[in-house]
Parts: C-alpha cells; sequence; structure tokens
C-alpha cells in the first residue's frame, strides 16, 4: 500500500468503505493517522478494523483535520449529503484517496503520474497506456477508477509511472492532485443528476487540469467543443489530439492512419487497424492517440508504441470479441451504459445484430437512428425497449425480447456467416442485473453455451 507521512498525527474521517474507502483507512492507519471510519452498511464496516469504526454522524467534526468522502457521496446535487452539510458548518475539508496520494508522492521514489478522464474510453486509455508503459520496459501501476484503489498500490521503484482513471465523482472531491500528464478524451453529458447540469459536469472534469503544475502536460481531444473550450485554460504544455482533423504540434488519425506532429512537420505512422486488430473504431483511434501521445511525453519512440499496441488484449465488457461460432462474431459491449457509448460501438461494425437496453440514462435515443443502416435487426430487451422502438424503429427491424438470452437466441437464429451479434445496450443494467459486469458475464455465459451446442 501506499503511506502518506504527512498524515501523521492527523484525525480524518472516512466516510463508505467500498473498495476505496477500506484501502484509505488501512493506508492512513499505516501512515499514522488516527481515522474515524463508516459506512450505513454494517456489512462494510465490518471489513475495517473496530478501533477504526465511529458513527460520524455522531462525531464532533471540529475535532477531525478532514473528511474522505466515497466518490458516489453528493456534493451539491440533487442535495447535498448531511454530512457534507456537517463538513461545510464545521469548516472541515473535504478529500479524496488522491490528495492522501499526492501528499504521500514526496516521500516515493522519483515517478510520473498518468491521469486520464473523460465521459467514455477513459478505462481502455488507462489500460492502454499501463499496458503500452509496461511494454515499453518500465515499472507501472494502475489504478484509480480503475481496478485498484491508489491507495492499495503498491510503491513504485524509481523511473515507474502512475496509470490513473479519474471519474467526474473524484475530480469533484479532489483539492491538490497534481498529474504530469492529464488526458481528457471527451465530454458528453452524463451525471447529470449528481452535477446539476452540463456546465457543472464539464467543470469537474476541468479540475484534472485545474490542479496541474505549470511544468506539467495536458493531452486534449478538439474533436468536441467542450473539451476545445478548456484548452485556452490549461497551465502547462497543451497536447492537442484529434480522429477528426489535422492538429499542429499534436497527434491526429485520418482514416486510420496516426500522425505525429510532436516534433514539428507530422510524420506519419502507418494503418492503426495493422498495428492493433483488437482496437476497432473512431473510438478506439481516440484511445490510441491519447496513449501515443502520453506514451511520447514518457520518452517512447513511435515505433515501440505501437508496437505495444499490438498486443493490447482490450478490457472485459468494452467492444470485448468473446469469440466466433460458424462465422458469426460476438461481441460484449456491456459497458456501454449511454447513447454515445453505443454509437461508438456501432460504427466500429457492420452486418450487425444489436441488442440493446435495460434501464435508460437518457430519454431520447434517436441520436442512434442514423446508424441504423449498419444493422440487420435490434433486439430489445427491458425498461428501455418501448423507447428504443420508438426512437429508431423507422429505421431497421424490431425484434421484442424478454430477457437478454431470448434476444441473444433470436439473433443468433437470424445471423448468418460474416454477421456480428453485439450486446451494447446504451443503457445500465439495473433492471435485470446488478450492474453491467454481471450483464456482460450473462452475455459471455450465453454465448459459450452457444459454443458448446455448436461444437
Amino acid at each position: 500500500m501506499i503511506t502518506a507521512q504527512a498524515y501523521r498525527g492527523k484525525k480524518i474521517g472516512v466516510f463508505g468503505l467500498a473498495r476505496t474507502g477500506v484501502a484509505a483507512v488501512r493506508a492512513l492507519e499505516a501512515s499514522g493517522a488516527g481515522v474515524y471510519a463508516w459506512d450505513d452498511s454494517e456489512v462494510r464496516r465490518s471489513a475495517v478494523s473496530a478501533n477504526a469504526v465511529h458513527n460520524l454522524y455522531d462525531v464532533d467534526f471540529n475535532t477531525l483535520d478532514a473528511v474522505m468522502l466515497a466518490p458516489g457521496v453528493p456534493l451539491t446535487h440533487p442535495e447535498p449529503h448531511s454530512l457534507v452539510k456537517k463538513c461545510i458548518a464545521s469548516n472541515t475539508q473535504i478529500i479524496s484517496d488522491f490528495d492522501v496520494f499526492e501528499a504521500a508522492r514526496q516521500d516515493l521514489p522519483s515517478h510520473k503520474v498518468v491521469a486520464i478522464t473523460g465521459t467514455n474510453g477513459k478505462s481502455t486509455t488507462t489500460a492502454l497506456v499501463g499496458h503500452m508503459v509496461a511494454e515499453c520496459g518500465k515499472p507501472v501501476a494502475i489504478g484509480g477508477n480503475i481496478g485498484t484503489g491508489i491507495l492499495a498500490l503498491d510503491p513504485l521503484v524509481e523511473g515507474g509511472v502512475y496509470v490513473l482513471e479519474m471519474s467526474s465523482f473524484q475530480l469533484d472531491l479532489t483539492k491538490s492532485f497534481s498529474a504530469d500528464i492529464g488526458i481528457l478524451l471527451n465530454v458528453t453529458p452524463d451525471h447529470l443528476d449528481r452535477h446539476g447540469d452540463v456546465a457543472g459536469y464539464v467543470r469537474a472534469k476541468k479540475r484534472l487540469f485545474d490542479m496541474q503544475m505549470d511544468s506539467s502536460a495536458a493531452v486534449v481531444s478538439v474533436d468536441d467543443d467542450h473539451c476545445a473550450a478548456l484548452i485556452p485554460m490549461v497551465q502547462g504544455r497543451v497536447v492537442p489530439i484529434s480522429v477528426e482533423r489535422a492538429v499542429v504540434g499534436g497527434i491526429y488519425i485520418s482514416n486510420g492512419e496516426l500522425f505525429d506532429g510532436l516534433d514539428g512537420d507530422p510524420v506519419s505512422y502507418g494503418d492503426l487497424g495493422a498495428h492493433a486488430p483488437m482496437l476497432l473504431g473512431s473510438h478506439n483511434w481516440q484511445n490510441m492517440a491519447a496513449a501515443y501521445a502520453a506514451g511520447r511525453l514518457l520518452g517512447f519512440t513511435g515505433e515501440r508504441i505501437l508496437q505495444a499496441f499490438g498486443n493490447f488484449p482490450g478490457l472485459a465488457h468494452r467492444q470485448e470479441t468473446i469469440g466466433f461460432i460458424r462465422g458469426v462474431r460476438f461481441v460484449n459491449d456491456s459497458k456501454a451504459t449511454n447513447v454515445d457509448a453505443a454509437s461508438r460501438a456501432l460504427r466500429a461494425f457492420k452486418d450487425i445484430h444489436w441488442i440493446a437496453g435495460g434501464r435508460p440514462k437518457e430519454k431520447n435515443f434517436s441520436a442512434l437512428a442514423p446508424l441504423m443502416e449498419r444493422v440487420k435487426q435490434a433486439y430489445l430487451i427491458g425498461e428501455a425497449a418501448d423507447a428504443i422502438a420508438h426512437d429508431v424503429g423507422a429505421h431497421v427491424g424490431i425484434t421484442d425480447c424478454s430477457d437478454l438470452s431470448q434476444a441473444l437466441e433470436r439473433a443468433f437464429a437470424n445471423a448468418v456467416e460474416g454477421d456480428v451479434i453485439l450486446l451494447s445496450p446504451a443503457c445500465t443494467a439495473f433492471d435485470q442485473f446488478a450492474d453491467f459486469e454481471v450483464r456482460g458475464a450473462a452475455f459471455r455465459k450465453l454465448v459459450e453455451s452457444i459454443e458448446g451446442d455448436a461444437a
């Protein structure tokens, strides 16, 4: 774990004892802090030492130096959590585990930190950057919003690189984290119930750059207006990236061909499809452009970076090719829980049998209608089935299905060699599954059962 000597002797409240909170309690205790930990769930409270458990609703916050909140605790919308109000009333600082990590950095061996955020693609990009760093011969640790809580990571030896995914929730809470390389992939409206409106969501993403030093670098996509508007506000070096147009002094991809303009005139590194067959679609071009820029800023050569991209295995539930049965490709994109994410998958394939639906995040799916030319048939499930059918039904055949199993069964019955059966729901899984991972695992299991029958 990572400890922060700056917290020795301080009294820190920790509210929320899921993965991040438990890691924070253990790291703070090991740092010599007095920890006051609480979760509304008795089961979660049992995950930390009994000595650390204190009901924060009853603790006098004037005796605490700071309170660390779980990322999901609302700060302002739809209304502040009662413990947030208590912090405000007592003028007690609210922090995140990234603040503790920042305090720990002064005691860690010399290192670099790459932090990635964005509405879509941040997990894939985080994993890709981590993979690239390892393939290029540097010690690496990957954590944050993906996988391991940041304080549960093992400290790296000198020259290591911490690659960290950050959500808007985490950025909202963090006060003093300064990434050496900050990456903003894209911004489309999301989590508006937490941030109040689009402007609030953009402000949360912007905090990644607000906290950076003048010596830092920001890798920013210029392909959406929200991201492009932030560039003049960045303190350090800006490396623009694009998959839509040429950019001066940055990285851009045109028709799948990568151009590196960091050292002057752009140099072509060839077709990405040949280099990275597991990273299909223009959204993955954006992920690769960002990762490539980070690699170059870390001192790696373009050739070495692209070699690393070539053996990247991809992430589960994110356009994950599960396999082929009788020439039909099965793709698990269960992580696509909003319209924008689903549109990225639909653009990446053709001859698609599209399985979609669940609990909607958005009220309107009409943005997907133009992509139905790539879809042979849509198989709709869950609470959003009627809304999706209403918005795209004039452009594609619709099959109403009772559940995921029936949708897959009907899709495979209609598919022919060369077709793609794509689970890209454009909705959360919460109406039928615990989360997108459980939904994706169920899809994989169903595909494996078909494979067994077809053998």
